[in-house]
């Protein structure tokens, strides 16, 4: 693999970000999305929220680089949908298929755990969707447990998996 750096991401990286998670979706999601959700996907929009999440005090948004590209990213921080008494999740995780099973979302993942412990939270929280079989298995592997799974539902809601880490 090539040389791998981590950053914290920055304006100019959100139109490059908002593309990486169309393609993401494309080879993750499809499928698993409704083919209208992906195939309506808003670059602009999206493009917008990793600017409100660089812009935001209380979330943070991390950036894997390979060979000058942004290959994957990750976001933290106070959670943008409140589950019960959590205090902190990681909301963003995703890594293009390429670059998976090289040890880059062992990184993300302890970059973000880090940050959580040193702020003297003792537990967070992600959510996966619930088709995510490849997701599911890595949170598990990172020590996830889960504490939530959302029933189908056929108004295009996505149904979740919520898996909670002590630390």
């Amino acid at each position: 693999m090539e040389r791998l750096e981590i950053r914290k991401a920055v304006f100019t990286d959100c139109k490059e970000l908002s593309l990486l998670k169309k393609e993401i979706w494309e080879t993750t999601y499809r499928g698993i999305y409704p083919d209208s959700k992906i195939d309506n996907y808003d670059y602009l929009k999206n493009e917008e929220k990793f600017k409100n999440y660089i812009h935001n005090p209380n979330q943070e948004l991390y950036v894997a680089i390979s060979n000058n590209k942004i290959i994957g990213y990750i976001e933290f921080g106070k959670p943008s949908r409140p589950f019960e008494d959590y205090k902190q999740e990681i909301g963003l995780f995703y890594i293009k298929k390429d670059y998976q099973r090289q040890g880059i979302g062992k990184k993300l993942f302890h970059l973000a755990f880090n940050y959580i412990k040193n702020k003297g939270v003792n537990k967070f929280f992600i959510s996966c969707h619930k088709y995510n079989f490849n997701a599911q298995k890595f949170y598990e592997k990172m020590g996830g447990e889960i504490v939530k799974i959302d029933e189908d539902s056929d108004n295009d809601g996505l149904p979740q998996i919520k898996f909670k880490y002590k630390i």
